[in-house]
């Protein structure tokens, strides 16, 4: 999924501007969303395991935002 969205990042880009814009219209307007929503969601769904897990795993220290900044972050450093 992340390559995907790598790959199609600038159509994605455009679909998340088009719903933002239309979300906003309505009544009551409908939260936008943004890029880093979307990656964060596409991180967590790489992992096919968690849907056959009981226990809510959102909450856990890996699965926060920050964590997954630092993650991508350092495996950049590594390979530059």
């Amino acid at each position: 999924i992340n390559k995907a969205l790598q790959q199609r990042s600038e159509a994605v880009r455009n679909a998340i501007t088009r719903y933002n814009m239309q979300a906003a219209t309505l009544n009551p307007p409908r939260p936008q969303i943004s890029w880093k929503e979307i990656v964060d969601y596409s991180f967590l769904s790489e992992f096919d395991l968690l849907c056959l897990l009981c226990a809510d795993v959102h909450n856990d220290d890996w699965a926060r935002p920050a964590h997954q900044e630092a993650t991508v972050k350092f495996f950049k450093l590594c390979h530059t």
